[in-house]
């Protein structure tokens, strides 16, 4: 599907309409304008980075839930159209955090940032506003705001995933896990360190819950954990998270050759894998040099 970003005329439009941009809410300055779908942004930048991200994926399907609906037919047909609008929005979402989240492992954090935007949009329309289903947006617009050393606006959405999961009460592990996960890096990244630790060691306590302390979900937290601590000077525990990593990695793979494992590794979880892992080869290297056994165990793992 191709594209094309066009400068918005003011003339075009009755005095004193202003459209507003898609993401952002401000007067949009530009139009994407596909074959489908036209849609209004505050820049071409933001434009382009919107059909990167996610648009180029969604516009087809966009195209159809943007055109205004008929208000003639029964009541049947009419709850009938309400409930297939209502079923394509689930799947956007869905599709718009798996890109997200996607994004964020490959460190594109600037095409997760709409996808993400996307799916808080749908959600908020869907569910409401503040509500826990909008609770995965929130934490990919942090993780995607963290990778842009944005920490002010990654905390803000931190905070109201916060609010929401307080709000809701009886939230999953995986989602207390995944928000002390990313309130762990927030912390480490101002140099918050202690802090960092507390909610690094609960994001492991919940998914240990989840999935168990072996698990790879649950790896994550102790590579964070290495971090911290290698960011505080405390080497022997960084190397210790950074081996209990490797070890489960390890058992994990081993699992997948030997056609053990219930479910495949998905792109996400196998990308974050190897981001941990090659991180862990170079702090290795730098502590223990190339020739070290462990050194040698995180290669042979990659």
């Amino acid at each position: 599907l191709s594209y094309k970003v066009e400068k918005l005329n003011p003339l075009a439009f009755p005095k004193g309409q202003t459209l507003a941009c898609e993401l952002t809410g401000k007067p949009a300055v530009v139009s994407l304008v596909t074959p489908l779908v036209t849609l209004h942004f505050v820049s071409k930048e933001t434009a382009v980075q919107a059909w990167d991200g996610i648009l180029c994926k969604i516009a087809h399907v966009l195209g159809t839930l943007l055109a205004p609906q008929p208000l003639v037919g029964s009541e049947e047909e009419r709850t009938r159209r309400f409930s297939s609008v209502q079923g394509t929005k689930i799947g956007l979402i869905a599709l718009c955090n798996e890109e997200a989240s996607r994004h964020v492992v490959q460190g594109r954090y600037e095409l997760a940032i709409p996808a993400a935007q996307y799916a808080l949009k749908f959600g908020a329309s869907l569910f409401g506003e503040g509500k826990i289903q909008l609770v995965p947006s929130y934490l990919h617009l942090a993780e995607a705001n963290l990778g842009l050393l944005h920490y002010r606006q990654a905390e803000e959405f931190l905070t109201l995933a916060n609010w929401a999961l307080l709000k809701a009460g009886g939230a999953s592990n995986a989602l207390r896990s995944q928000l002390r996960r990313n309130f762990g890096k927030l912390y480490a990244s101002q140099g918050r360190y202690e802090e960092a630790l507390r909610q690094l060691a609960d994001d492991v306590y919940y998914s240990s819950l989840m999935v168990g302390p072996e698990h790879i979900d649950t790896s994550g937290g102790y590579f964070q954990l290495g971090n911290v601590f290698y960011s505080m000077n405390r080497i022997e525990s960084a190397l210790a998270m950074y081996d209990k990593v490797v070890d489960i990695w390890y058992k994990c793979l081993a699992a997948l050759l030997s056609k053990e494992a219930r479910q495949p590794l998905s792109e996400a979880k196998g990308s974050a894998g190897v981001e941990m892992l090659t991180h862990i080869l170079r702090r290795r290297e730098e502590c223990a040099g190339e020739t070290y056994i462990a050194t040698g165990e995180a290669h042979y793992i990659l």
